[in-house]
């Protein structure tokens, strides 16, 4: 059973909220329930408090005149439970690349929308992907693939660190690494390889590119767009896929 947590500061947002996750739990019979509802974070801190246990949290960015912000509560909500997981719901993209470098390590990002049925369709999506979520019942070690830099160099970089990964056209069966904090990392291998060794929360969006599915928000242009603003190229053929990550 998925338990969810909302916390927003403005009331009326979250009641929407509210009514909109319960049409959804409702509509698709899902084993899920709303375990808090809270404009205060305090509030939401005392809960998880008196019930330890992983939450799936729909939380607001900006929290207008409190000291704390949704960035600040979600470090702290992941020292008392790391497997819990943070849905940020904001109208403030320009937050998004600081959640990124923050370390926190995001679900995912829903944007505060006046279409009631593409909310719904987002918080759909993510309640989907923490029920499929096994490390949300168990705790495993974070999933890392290894990065030949040079001779003596060797990196393990985390998996949910990668935003993207692209073919490198100057360099000859060079691939670039692209991650959350905005680094690059260049090595030796093809996008083929690459794409066998990473899993389902990878997918091809090119013929030379590879994209993190839970930093998509959005295709525009022939090119997905990520959580932070950056995009990589999306084929035509590949569009119909890219699409079913936000009408799952």
């Amino acid at each position: 059973m998925v338990e969810i947590i909302l916390c927003d500061d403005d009331p009326f947002i979250l009641q929407i909220a509210k009514e909109t996750i319960h049409k959804v739990i409702y509509t698709y019979y899902l084993e899920v329930q709303i375990a808090c509802v809270s404009t205060n974070y305090q509030e939401i801190m005392g809960f998880i408090d008196e019930n330890p246990k992983p939450y799936l949290y729909f939380m607001d960015l900006d929290f207008g005149q409190e000291k704390l912000n949704g960035i600040d509560i979600a470090k702290l909500i992941k020292q008392k439970e790391p497997l819990s997981k943070v849905v940020f719901v904001t109208n403030h993209h320009e937050m998004a690349l600081e959640v990124l470098k923050s370390g926190v390590e995001p679900f995912g990002f829903i944007e505060k929308n006046s279409d009631i049925s593409k909310m719904e369709e987002d918080y759909l999506k993510y309640i989907q992907l923490a029920i499929g979520d096994i490390s949300y019942e168990k705790s495993e070690e974070e999933r890392t693939v290894e990065l030949v830099l040079g001779i003596d160099e060797k990196i393990k970089l985390p998996l949910s660190h990668i935003l993207y990964i692209e073919a490198v056209k100057t360099i000859s069966h060079g691939i670039a690494y692209h991650t959350i904090n905005g680094s690059t990392m260049v090595v030796r291998d093809s996008i083929e390889k690459v794409l066998e060794n990473l899993g389902e929360e990878f997918m091809r969006t090119h013929r030379s590119v590879i994209v993190h599915k839970k930093y998509v928000v959005g295709l525009e242009e022939g090119l997905v767009r990520f959580a932070n603003g950056e995009t990589a190229a999306c084929s035509f053929r590949l569009r119909g896929e890219v699409k079913k990550l936000f009408t799952r």
